[in-house]
């Protein structure tokens, strides 16, 4: 799958349910440990400035970003965690709209890499930040197939043990041989479907 059309599909999806989520909703808790809903929307909406940045070749921006993120996820989000995630989706759409060729590299702040590569990782993230989302609020989400093929196989050779090790994800879950193919996913992702 082409990675923008990957991002352009999982932000099809993400966006709904952040709008579909009210604000008596943000201090409920949500799949991701230590994670209220307000910190869940805060960090993904952080991480499409920063990507966003890094894809815009704006390394100030991006710089102004880290050294200014809260202790709190949920602090990027002001008052209005509609328009702050509305903000930084437009501002991640203009970057992936000005990449030409996704096989060349993007400086984001954890490391030079393609920016396909970039691409497939903020949306395999925000695959799963999808059912995180419609878990903690109750909404609907059903997981295309075709989505979940391509985060799984993402996901595959980007989650190691040493970033298990690091908190970035939890152990693996054991899940029944018949479970679906998005639940099994998850569980990679050390998720509990």
């Amino acid at each position: 799958m082409h990675p923008k059309e990957f991002f352009r599909e999982v932000s099809d999806l993400l966006t709904p349910l952040v709008e579909g989520t009210a604000s008596a909703q943000l201090a409920s808790d949500s799949p991701c440990d230590g994670f209220t809903v307000r910190d869940l929307i805060g960090h993904f909406t952080l991480g499409r400035f920063i990507f966003g940045a890094g894809m815009a070749g704006d390394d100030e921006r991006q710089q102004e970003l880290v050294t200014t993120m809260p202790a709190q996820l949920g602090d990027v989000l002001g008052d209005d965690h509609h328009e702050t995630y509305r903000q930084a989706t437009a501002a991640i759409d203009n970057a992936v709209a000005g990449v030409e060729d996704v096989s060349e590299n993007v400086n984001l702040v954890f490391g030079e890499m393609p920016a396909g590569y970039a691409l497939q990782m903020l949306s395999a993230d925000n695959y799963v930040h999808c059912w995180d989302l419609a878990r903690a609020t109750g909404q609907e989400f059903e997981p295309p197939a075709h989505l979940t093929e391509a985060a799984a196989s993402f996901f595959s050779s980007f989650i190691t043990e040493d970033s298990r090790a690091s908190g970035a994800f939890g152990p693996e879950v054991a899940v029944p041989a018949d479970a679906t193919s998005f639940d099994r996913m998850l569980a990679f992702c050390g998720r509990t479907p």
